[in-house]
């Protein structure tokens, strides 16, 4: 929804947003009491006024902390940034009666689910084995979904149409493609792709973050759409991450891809953003890759920058009660697998920041 205010949604996520508003009365109120938390020109203009507000570059902040030094401990860095807090992962905005606050608020669905083009609906977290389609056979394991084609895939059935997988926060699955290709999807992430994969190339694309081990096919590319580009696959393994509205981050394990022109060689990543284009960097797969064993690796980031990751990978609403907190910086790791009080205990002696959670369940850090 809030890629949809500020006009950055695709053609296809906006159709299927239009048609839900229109047929589903919740999704219709939740859409409407979502717009009346931001200011009627922030709507119109689409946030235009938050691109004025002055940034401090990287490098007078801070430089990076080792990998070596961080990777089990908490460091807190004593410096502080002037910080933006934009739309990212989730609803995040400036409470109107305390506009210092910021607030992310956490999807309520809570199920791995996979909607057909008829509309229909699979509910993945239940405990389903075998499921039969019109084209194709499901095995669904609560972890990772698999299927056969029967043969019969043509673009009106099951599994020629095009579906949608969406995994909610605090989730991660597998998806085994009928070409031999894998699918990681981390939590917050929707890949939507026609299970028969026809035609003279595959097609995917992807919402969120994604680690895929492409199979390769002579003749027949494999190509992952993204709001920003098209990553073309030739039978390799790589991470796409869209989390961030206006930047695709493609790394590439192994292999050789293309995105939007560029030939990215492995152990390097591609960072798209609409300000500077396409740039190319190393990257450190413990900080870009950890999040398929279930850990955030994070060096020399905002506490804000960890809090847009906590409803992501917790549900948890959180809100930042003491404004100046958000621009210090950390390094550390988080654990999904553990308690999220195991990070904010660590988070607390570090920088003696305290936290509680309300009566409604939303995390406060103050």
């Amino acid at each position: 929804m809030s890629s949809w205010i500020a006009g950055e949604i695709s053609e296809v996520d906006a159709l299927y947003l239009k048609q839900l508003i229109a047929t589903d009365p919740e999704v219709l109120e939740a859409w409407e009491e979502f717009k009346h938390k931001f200011l009627p020109e922030d709507v119109h203009n689409g946030f235009l006024r938050y691109e004025d507000i002055p940034w401090l570059p990287a490098e007078t902040i801070t430089k990076k902390t080792p990998r070596k030094q961080i990777r089990n401990i908490l460091l807190y860095v004593s410096v502080a940034a002037a910080m933006l807090t934009g739309v990212v992962a989730g609803i995040l905005f400036y409470n109107r009666q305390a506009p210092t606050k910021a607030v992310v608020a956490a999807a309520d669905n809570k199920n791995i689910t996979l909607q057909l083009a008829n509309g229909k609906t699979i509910n993945l977290s239940q405990a389903q084995d075998k499921i039969q389609l019109a084209g194709a056979k499901l095995t669904n394991n609560g972890k990772a979904l698999s299927y056969t084609l029967d043969g019969n895939n043509t673009g009106s059935n099951d599994a020629g149409a095009i579906s949608k997988l969406t995994v909610p926060i605090g989730k991660d699955y597998k998806m085994f493609l009928a070409d031999g290709s894998e699918i990681h999807l981390n939590s917050g992430t929707e890949v939507t792709l026609s299970l028969a994969l026809k035609g003279s190339s595959r097609e995917i694309t992807v919402s969120g973050e994604a680690f895929l081990r492409v199979a390769p096919q002579a003749g027949r590319p494999f190509l992952v759409h993204t709001p920003h580009g098209t990553v073309q696959v030739l039978g390799t393994s790589f991470n796409v991450n869209t989390y961030d509205s206006g930047i695709v981050k493609v790394a590439l394990v192994e292999g050789k891809v293309q995105f939007a022109g560029v030939t990215i060689q492995p152990g390097k990543e591609a960072v798209y953003t609409v300000e500077k284009g396409v740039q190319v960097q190393a990257f450190d797969e413990d900080e870009t890759l950890g999040w398929q064993e279930g850990k955030y690796y994070f060096s020399d980031v905002t506490l804000q920058e960890i809090v847009n990751v906590l409803p992501r990978w917790y549900g948890t609403n959180v809100l930042i009660d003491n404004p100046k907190l958000a621009g210090e910086h950390f390094a550390g790791m988080m654990d999904r697998n553990k308690p999220i009080t195991t990070f904010l205990d660590n988070l607390e002696s570090a920088r003696k920041i305290k936290y509680h959670f309300d009566n409604e369940g939303v995390l406060h850090l103050k």
